[in-house]
């Protein structure tokens, strides 16, 4: 950027700004003006419906008055016309009260009616026969019994008139009990709504302009409220000038702002003339922050948010291909456990040089967090062939140890491949492609590169249906049970007086999902949260029906790793009744791996809680001797797999006599999995473990199964 150019800029943008404060500061300005004009209008709106409404009901306090009085009903009944004028058509006449009244129907052949200054003498009825054909629908569905009328307004000489109807009906409940329905007359009385009201409302609500107006409002237009007739429509408006505070406030502000805005724009343009001297500095600074903010700072590779970027840019690349290896290191907590995080740190550092060497126009490097990296490949042609050479390339740059704080540690990587199979495919799914083919060699511990296929596809939308189903399950409270296997004491003849709680789902639509299948979808999609919660609820139930027996919970290390897992987990237990030290909380050796100082928190308390804690599947994972040490267990398990091989040899048969040797020093007592046979209970119980689990001793089965029954919920023998 030139000398000349900059300081242009600067002054132009801080002109825009400058003009856009402004411009902000009016528009606030104008945009309170209407506001409050608004808000008079709307409220002035509010007011004179208010006060219409309120001269309706008074003229229907009239009408239910006149209209419920036993003399005039008996007048009308008999047709004595004189003194229904007398009592009913003189108010007309004299016009302090109302100035119409009109009576039909019931014992009158036709309509007599009365109005100010006619005198007593009936007069034809001023109504119109569509009036009355209405009120004779509507008379019928009034509620004598609270003197109900029907109210609304016509237009009589020009001037709107207030109208209130109902039937002429005695006051005297014998008399009226005895009314025939519909031979009663239907009355109507009549006020003015004088010019003289409309000047009042003027001054009572700061209006101008109050006036009555057959035409029709316009549909902005919110000043004006519209009178009903006899059908509900409008039959005209009145209309107003409300009041406009805000605009006199404005023209008030208006020497205020226009001072303020001079002043602002002196002070703005001094301010842009001192920015310029700083821009060359200013723009550098953010060039680095720019370059700072894509590039990983411990190894100097670009970050996630680079390489999304990347993506973005292949997207608009017409023609060009695109495929993604997800790396993640191997037991790369083994490598900060032995030579410390910075031993670690330097580990990661000497891998990514080593995946730089194979940075070109075809493959863009990230480090995407932690121990996993990410590699895009891009070509217009040949994709296959070069992803495959750069994969090459990788294997034998992984063939050499990497030397930390004096230790050699092989290069070691999961490895996982996605190609994007469509244009245009969202980069989130092509990196969840890569990732979960990724996660697939790690399950497979393959250092081979697996490459996303129609099997993972197959896999995934399974997942997705069970995602769906477990969703209802947890939803309605359907499908979901427990079953129970039992843990017998090592000693012969001893009853079970240990369970290990089992969860068993069956879907409507799936039938039975194996317990591994939907935990697995469960952790992955955040339902294993809900879903841990209604098993614990479950359990807690059936340990009711079984009196002193233990039982053993499985715990998901993502269940744990939510902060107050353990205090929430401990007022569920105890709320239902259950004492702590009836239930072993289970863990795998994944805690191990996810290393999280949640976890760790969450057992302890749970420990201190009065909850046993058991490490389940040892051996077969990551489980070190410094994590028992530090962790509260009370329960080693030894994993299946050891069990089934202390009849194959004396291989098998030390390596379980080391786990049993192990526990021992640490006070831990023995579960051995998986028992299927009295010969393997026999060595099992020679080499010294505790209590027993597997199908030889019970198949997991209902609470019911366990329950002898008439034994007031004492657990049966296995």
């Amino acid at each position: 950027m030139s000398g000349n150019t900059l300081p242009r800029q600067i002054v132009v943008l801080v002109t825009a700004v400058l003009l856009a404060v402004l411009a902000v500061l009016w528009m606030s300005l104008v945009s309170v003006r209407g506001t409050m004009d608004d808000s008079a209008a709307e409220e002035s709106t509010k007011r004179v419906a208010g006060r219409v409404q309120n001269l309706l009901e008074q003229v229907s306090l009239l009408a239910s008055d006149y209209h419920n009085w036993t003399d005039l009903y008996i007048d009308a009944q008999e047709l004595a016309i004189d003194r229904l004028a007398s009592n009913y058509g003189i108010t007309a006449h004299r016009g302090e009260v109302f100035q119409f009244a009109e009576v039909f129907d019931g014992p009158f052949a036709r309509p007599l009616s009365w109005r100010e200054g006619a005198g007593l003498a009936p007069q034809p009825g001023f109504l119109t026969e569509h009036t009355r054909q209405i009120l004779r629908g509507i008379a019928p569905g009034l509620d004598p019994s609270h003197r109900e009328t029907h109210d609304y307004f016509e237009m009589r000489d020009s001037q709107p008139v207030m109208f209130s109807s109902s039937y002429l009906l005695p006051e005297n409940p014998e008399l009226l009990a005895r009314v025939v329905p519909r031979s009663a007359a239907i009355a109507t009385i009549g006020k003015v709504l004088a010019p003289q009201r409309l000047r009042d409302m003027e001054s009572e609500f700061s209006i101008v302009g109050l006036a009555v107006t057959m035409t029709p409002p316009e549909a902005a237009q919110i000043v004006s409220v519209a009178l009903p007739g006899v059908d509900g429509k409008p039959v005209a408006w009145l209309r107003w000038t409300p009041p406009q505070p805000g605009t006199l406030l404005f023209w008030k502000m208006f020497p205020i702002m226009a001072g303020i805005s001079f002043l602002f724009v002196v002070i703005s343009y001094s301010a842009a003339l001192l920015l310029r001297s700083k821009a060359a500095g200013l723009i550098e600074r953010e060039a680095i922050s720019f370059d700072r903010a894509r590039i990983d700072a411990l190894t100097s590779l670009p970050n996630r948010f680079a390489m999304r970027e990347h993506l973005d840019s292949l997207r608009d690349q017409s023609g060009v291909d695109c495929a993604v290896l997800a790396i993640d290191l191997v037991r790369f907590k083994l490598i900060n456990d032995t030579v410390g995080h910075l031993g670690g740190d330097a580990f990661l550092v000497e891998f990514a040089a080593r995946l730089r060497t194979i940075a070109d126009e075809t493959a863009f490097l990230a480090r995407y967090g932690g121990d996993e990296f990410f590699v895009v490949f891009s070509a217009a042609t040949d994709l296959d062939r070069i992803v495959a050479e750069k994969c090459r390339q990788i294997s034998l740059l992984s063939e050499r140890p990497i030397l930390c704080n004096g230790v050699s540690f092989e290069v070691l990587s999961s490895k996982g491949l996605a190609f994007e199979d469509r244009r245009g495919m969202a980069q989130d799914e092509l990196l969840r492609r890569a990732d979960r083919a990724m996660y697939s060699a790690k399950l497979r511990e393959t250092l081979e590169v697996v490459r996303y296929d129609k099997r993972m596809e197959s896999e995934d939308i399974d997942h997705k249906r069970i995602e769906k189903e477990l969703r209802r399950a947890l939803n309605e409270g359907e499908g979901l049970e427990i079953h129970y296997q039992p843990i017998v004491p090592a000693s012969l003849g001893a009853a079970p007086i240990r369970y290990e709680a089992l969860a068993r789902w069956t879907s409507p639509e799936l039938g039975a999902v194996a317990p591994d299948r939907f935990i697995k979808v469960a952790e992955a999609t955040g339902l294993i949260m809900p879903l841990g919660w209604r098993l614990l609820d479950l359990v807690c139930a059936d340990m009711r029906r079984m009196d002193q027996a233990r039982v053993s919970i499985n715990v998901s290390p993502a269940q744990l790793m939510s902060r107050g897992f353990a205090e929430k987990f401990t007022a569920v237990v105890l709320a239902q009744g259950i004492a702590p030290w009836r239930i072993e909380v289970e863990v795998t050796e994944q805690i191990v791996v996810r290393d999280d100082a949640t976890i760790e928190h969450e057992l302890i308390a749970l420990s201190h809680n009065g909850f046993t804690l058991a490490l389940d599947d040892f051996g077969t994972g990551f489980a070190s001797i410094g994590y028992l040490t530090q962790m509260p267990f009370d329960v080693l398990k030894i994993d299946r797999s050891f069990v089934r091989s202390i009849e194959d040899g004396q291989q098998g048969m030390r390596m379980v006599r080391s786990i049993v040797g192990l526990a021992r020093a640490m006070e831990l007592s023995i579960v051995a999995e998986g028992v299927e046979s009295e010969a393997e209970a026999v060595l099992l119980r020679r080499i010294g473990a505790d209590f027993l689990q597997g199908y030889h001793f019970g198949r997991p089965a209902p609470v019911s199964a366990w329950i002898r029954p008439g034994a007031a919920g004492r657990p049966d023998r296995a």
